[in-house]
């Protein structure tokens, strides 16, 4: 296959060490996963040569340490909900402090972090519903799935709860970009004090975390569960 062809989501499956080098040059490989690295670089305005040159690289410092393909859907859902559904809500609570004190300390003289602080809290307003829904709903339903146990609905019917994961978490990427362009790509300014720049650490670790967690959903969990339905 030709590189340039080949799904951004793809390449993080078979290297997680991919994910760090596209978040470095600003590559959605979780929403988009299912471009193509050409599609993907053109749209971060990144050469795709380049970015093609330091993939090989990384490939030739060894294999990947984790290896997610090789988990049973019971065993990946478990890694995704002890892992980042975990990381979510702990890590949350923790953006709002800090977002929360960079008001009340500096909103009055710089009331760009205002709505700074009322995307994050939209953002996690969203995601904590959402992870609910999957760890209510969806996730035991393809445990069942794949135990080969009774379902509520026919096995088919799981593409629309499928369909409405995804879509929020387009929405969660939209928020991301809109998070990436208010802070800087999460660079502080120079007169920021010490809440400030662990705030935007702290967010830049938070989306890190979340486009990986998006990425194991949409372009790991998700193909495993059609590729399933579709052979039973």
């Amino acid at each position: 296959m030709i590189l340039e062809e080949k799904k951004v989501g793809e390449f993080v499956l078979e290297d997680y060490r991919n994910a760090h080098l596209f978040s470095k040059h600003g590559i959605d490989f979780c929403c988009g996963g299912k471009k193509s690295l050409k599609e993907a670089c053109s749209n971060a305005n990144v050469d795709t040569q380049y970015v093609i040159s330091e993939l090989e690289k990384l490939a030739a410092k060894g294999e990947p340490s984790i290896l997610i393909e090789s988990l049973s859907l019971n065993g990946l859902i478990d890694y995704i909900v002890s892992i980042h559904h975990s990381y979510t809500r702990s890590k949350g609570d923790l953006l709002l402090q800090y977002s929360g004190k960079m008001v009340n300390a500096h909103g009055e003289r710089h009331p760009e972090v205002i709505p700074l602080y009322k995307l994050i809290e939209a953002l996690i307003d969203d995601l904590i519903p959402h992870l609910l829904k999957e760890e209510k709903i969806l996730f035991p339903a393809i445990i069942s799935l794949e135990n080969g146990t009774e379902l509520n609905f026919p096995k088919e019917q799981l593409v629309h709860p499928i369909s409405g994961m995804e879509f929020e978490h387009e929405e969660v990427g939209r928020m991301i970009q809109e998070l990436k362009s208010m802070t800087n790509d999460f660079t502080p300014p120079t007169y920021a004090c010490t809440t400030w720049r662990i705030c935007y650490a702290t967010l830049a670790e938070y989306v890190a975390d979340l486009q990986t967690h998006i990425h194991l959903e949409n372009n790991v969990l998700f193909p495993r569960v059609a590729d399933m339905i579709d052979k039973r």
